[in-house]
């Protein structure tokens, strides 16, 4: 499963699953995506993985499904790219998020 090994990391560009995904979300359901991430931050640090687990749940999507989390990390990502939320440490952390 994507995310679950250390050596694991979130591809450059999206794989067919996680594109169909994405499109079949639209740009609302995208949109919600990132509210749901949003929401699930808290003004003290989580750990990237948590949140993204975090905003699954509460978007009602599939923990174990690894279109799910590779697009819910995909816009987390987009997120901090866009200044809406910060991360701490390296960029890199972010595509090799882990659950553990």
């Amino acid at each position: 499963m994507l995310l679950l090994d250390d050596d694991d990391e979130l591809p450059e560009t999206p794989d067919e699953h996680e594109a169909a995904l994405a499109e079949q979300l639209g740009a609302r359901g995208l949109l919600l995506i990132d509210q749901t991430l949003v929401r699930c931050t808290r003004s003290s640090w989580l750990k990237s993985a948590r949140v993204v687990v975090d905003s699954l749940e509460a978007g009602g999507f599939p923990i174990a499904d690894d279109a799910h989390v590779a697009l819910h990390v995909r816009r987390l990502i987009g997120l901090v790219e866009r200044g809406v939320l910060e991360a701490q440490g390296i960029s890199e952390d972010l595509a090799s998020a882990r659950f553990g």
